[in-house]
């Protein structure tokens, strides 16, 4: 089913590099995927992590800003980022015989960072404009923050990604340079190269840029606990939406759990075509919701099980909540049906062979697994799906899906809701209320 070779070395410095060769095009991306995101963030400078996927293309010493925007275009090439709760990687896409570029632009900006005040003082006006059309503006998107901040009282996973507002108005330049410091090191990277390249050549390209870059020092792992929920827990927000809304989450094990598989296919069951089980009954049967999304987000630490819907107009979120729980305690009674079982496991089987087709999937695939834990995991994806029994998943569905455990958000209707922060217009004061 995996028909890759992934290969692995490490560096002197600490720097693990990953290859998977596909010589059906002479194409390949380059990924440097840093084992730092807002897991490794504390209150006062939460959003820092994804303040550095901005900050990246701000410019160096050797290639000041600009620099990096014209050198891609100019070969083609095309590059992003993106930032989560245990990372935040850096990639370009290019013809393979570009690769030596891209290691030269992505070794410099590991070391070479210029972090200049003014730059951060632009950028982070630009960051919170983007934490209010991405988080503040959308029906759902502090809903989202308040279930996930009340699932996670104690974990970093507490807090977005992208930073409380309050926060993004008092980091400065000079925790911009600690974390960049601590973090932004060659032993927390991983260098993950895919496409029409051999491990041999990329290992000594990895060599000749990365390799004269010092080890940093050895970070403390996270050692945060999520303590036990004891009871439903419940929140609401008010916003000037035309429909109510709710979401049903589940704090989950995280990774290393052998409860992932079977939370992964439960997800395909429930959400996935139309065919899906909660589709059916929302949407066809019923007719209860006109939107529905969800599923199982697997992390580094203890993860999580939604459901998000909107109510269709005339219907109490309380009936669609009720059937959102009889759909889920049905999974908890009756075993799955052996052929339902197979049919999600062929479509995570598809997915993940279509996933190797793309060289930028592939090295997505394999960053996430790599810096969450270890890259074999993702090469045994499909095997652990294999070994599924539908006993698997109602003893994971009995586990995980239980009202003790349950933390239910509501979207109210409220056309006179109050702003969702206090800060628009008022960027020069944070305390301003």
């Amino acid at each position: 089913m995996f028909h890759r070779k992934v290969e692995e070395s490490v560096l002197d410095n600490g720097l693990t590099v990953l290859t998977a060769a596909n010589s059906t095009s002479p194409t390949a991306t380059l990924q440097v995927w840093y084992r730092v995101g807002s897991r490794n963030e504390r209150t006062g400078i939460t959003g820092i992590s994804h303040i550095f996927e901005h900050m990246m293309f701000k410019g160096t010493e050797k290639y000041p800003r600009g620099s990096f925007d014209r050198i891609v275009q100019e070969n083609g090439m095309t590059y992003n980022a993106f930032t989560s709760h245990d990372f935040t990687a850096y990639y370009e896409v290019m013809a393979a015989d570009r690769l030596e570029l891209s290691m030269e632009l992505e070794s410099d900006r590991m070391q070479g960072l210029l972090l200049d005040p003014e730059e951060f003082a632009s950028e982070i006006s630009v960051i919170r404009e983007e934490r209010r059309q991405t988080r503040e503006d959308p029906p759902f998107g502090l809903l989202s923050e308040a279930v996930e901040a009340t699932m996670f009282t104690a974990h970093p996973y507490h807090w977005p990604v992208i930073g409380w507002m309050t926060d993004l108005f008092t980091i400065t330049v000079e925790d911009l340079q600690a974390y960049y410091r601590d973090y932004y090191r060659p032993n927390n990277a991983f260098l993950v190269v895919a496409g029409d390249v051999e491990h041999a050549r990329v290992v000594d390209q990895a060599s000749r840029f990365f390799g004269r870059i010092e080890r940093g020092s050895e970070l403390p792992e996270v050692r945060i606990r999520e303590p036990r929920q004891l009871g439903e827990r419940t929140v609401s927000v008010r916003k000037a939406v035309q429909l109510p809304g709710i979401i049903v989450a589940y704090r989950t094990p995280g990774r290393g759990s052998e409860d992932i598989y079977a939370l992964n296919a439960l997800e395909y069951l429930l959400f996935h075509g139309k065919s899906s089980r909660l589709y059916q009954r929302l949407v066809y049967r019923e007719q209860l919701a006109v939107g529905l999304t969800g599923g199982y987000y697997l992390r580094t630490d203890p993860s999580s099980f939604s459901i998000r819907a909107s109510a269709r107009p005339g219907i109490a979120v309380e009936r669609l909540r009720d059937a959102i729980y009889a759909e889920l305690a049905d999974l908890q009674e009756r075993p799955v049906a052996e052929a339902e079982l197979r049919k999600a496991i062929r479509a995570i089987e598809v997915e993940h062979l279509f996933g190797q087709e793309s060289n930028e999937e592939m090295a997505q695939s394999l960053g996430a697994s790599a810096t969450r834990g270890t890259w074999r995991e993702y090469l045994d994806w499909v095997e652990s799906h294999r070994r599924l029994t539908p006993a698997d998943l109602q003893r994971a569905a009995r586990d995980v899906f239980t009202e003790t455990g349950r933390t239910v958000g509501y979207l109210v209707p409220d056309e006179n809701a109050p702003a969702p922060d206090s800060f628009r217009g008022e960027e020069g004061n944070a305390d301003e209320s």
